[in-house]
């Protein structure tokens, strides 16, 4: 498997989601997750020889204590015989990067930066 550079840091989760791939939809759970991808391990679905056509993923899940599903769209970057899937979000809208980013600072992510609007003069 060749070594990908992650992004981001990292954090431990146990997010159970659906994963549409194909038209098939699959529940995963999340293992870990960061502002650019989550690490998935499949539930009851075999593993498949991946293609690259069939990289393309749509996720949705919600994060724990939160009420509004999240919808993003993602790539695998990897998918090993023992279960896990690597994925990194390639389109997620602005309200759910947000949400995102401040459950994960909730996480206690230090390196995750706090954008402030710049003061009216």
């Amino acid at each position: 498997m060749e070594e990908t550079r992650r992004e981001q840091e990292r954090t431990e989760c146990d997010i159970i989601l659906n994963k549409v791939e194909n038209g098939n939809r699959n529940i995963c759970r999340a293992t870990n997750i960061s502002l650019s991808g989550m690490q998935l391990m499949r539930l009851l679905e075999p593993h498949r020889k991946s293609d690259e056509d069939a990289s393309a993923l749509r996720l949705q899940f919600t994060l724990p204590g939160q009420p509004e599903p999240l919808d993003v769209k993602a790539e695998r970057i990897y998918d090993c015989e023992d279960g896990l899937v690597g994925v990194r979000f390639v389109n997620i809208s602005h309200q759910h990067f947000v949400l995102l980013r401040d459950w994960l600072r909730e996480q206690s992510i230090s390196s995750i930066p706090v954008f402030r609007e710049k003061a009216a003069s």
